[in-house]
């Protein structure tokens, strides 16, 4: 008799940052986390975790999915088209989304558990590697931009070839980081600045952008909301970088329209915010199709399997090793296991499912 689900239990965790952090419009004070495990009547255990941008994930996994799939057979791909249409009306983008996107990843974990392989080898990739782009640098209140500077060199010169640093709101401090951050970089190593949706208008980001100086960039990373695929296309055409687009996209037509305006030299995929490994497949194919490279958002514990079945994929991080925690993101805290990182790569761990294990009591209501 084949296995069914037989409970899905759900959680929150917030952890508090040292100090707050902004990026673009937002103020950051804390992280919040949702997770779920999905465990099956013969006491096999998938997971996930997402941030919850302070939204009620945990409130959508709990009324709109679970009572479609409790009692089902654990298949990943036809209960997320079922959980799907059972929230049509509510659920095509956003949180419900994000919410079907935690059980999807957890019903990947199960099956490759079931198969008894790794996650990126029950999805057909040849090796667990896949390289880094560490987020080195955002702006924090104490900091000048010299000694963020530093820190973006010092991951350089570890073997990270691909550095990320925040959008600075002054022009001539964001002019500061980036000059003496390339004037330190070993060959080869580029820079990504994360705009974080500030800016309204494809103008407004023209206009400030002109003010950085001449450092050239690997992209610009979500300068307008995403939705906005003629004005990302325009700052591409326009400006002097390439552009990154797609942090927290929970549908893939989002995708297809930035694609089709020829606003994308990167695609950026947050497995989570479109609804797991399900839906985040076909966007990989979708940005294969227009030979678009993909970076991951985030999550490096579940990107990592996804990244590793399309070359030149990236997956996104920060840094689990610094003393004290990571000031910006203190997602390692949540989980033991997850991928090593050696000389700016990803490898994944070798054992069955994700390879990683969650503190659950970290979310216990």
């Amino acid at each position: 008799m084949m296995s069914r689900i037989r409970v899905i239990r759900v959680g929150t965790a917030t952890l508090p940052l040292p100090a707050p952090l902004r990026l673009g419009q937002m103020t950051i004070q804390e992280r919040e986390y949702a997770a779920v495990e999905v465990e099956t009547d013969d006491g096999i255990i998938g997971k996930a975790y997402c941030l919850t941008r302070n939204g009620p994930v945990a409130a959508c996994v709990e009324r709109l999915i679970a009572p479609v799939i409790v009692g089902r057979q654990p298949d990943a791909e036809a209960l997320w088209d079922d959980c799907s249409r059972a929230n049509v009306a509510v659920g095509r983008t956003g949180l419900v989304v994000k919410a079907l996107g935690l059980v999807d990843v957890a019903l990947w974990d199960i099956a490759a558990q079931v198969a008894g392989v790794p996650l990126w080898q029950h999805l057909g990739a040849s090796t667990p590697t896949a390289p880094v782009m560490m987020v080195a640098a955002y702006p924090i209140a104490g900091r000048d931009p010299e000694s963020l500077a530093e820190d973006v060199i010092r991951y350089a010169r570890a073997g990270y070839g691909l550095l990320k640093i925040a959008r600075d709101p002054d022009p001539a401090r964001m002019r500061r980081l980036l000059e003496h951050a390339a004037a330190g970089l070993p060959d080869g190593a580029r820079l990504v600045v994360d705009g974080g949706y500030v800016w309204r208008s494809s103008d407004e980001a023209l206009a400030e952008v002109a003010l950085w100086g001449a450092t050239p960039l690997a992209w610009l990373e979500d300068p307008l909301v995403p939705e906005d695929a003629e004005g990302c296309a325009a700052i591409r055409r326009l400006g002097p970088y390439p552009v990154g687009v797609g942090d927290e996209v929970s549908h893939i037509g989002t995708f297809r329209a930035l694609l089709d305006a020829d606003a994308l030299d990167v695609l950026r995929l947050d497995v989570l915010a479109i609804g797991g490994v399900t839906p985040a497949r076909r966007a990989q194919a979708l940005a294969v199709e227009h030979n678009v490279p993909v970076s991951f958002h985030v999550y490096p514990e579940v990107s990592i399997h996804l990244a590793t079945c399309t070359p030149g994929s990236l997956v996104e991080t920060f840094d689990p090793d610094l003393p004290g925690g990571n000031p910006l993101d203190p997602a390692h805290r949540l989980s033991t296991g997850g991928p090593a990182f050696v000389e700016g790569m990803a490898v994944a761990r070798d054992g069955p499912g994700l390879g990683f294990d969650l503190d659950w009591s970290l979310f216990l209501r």
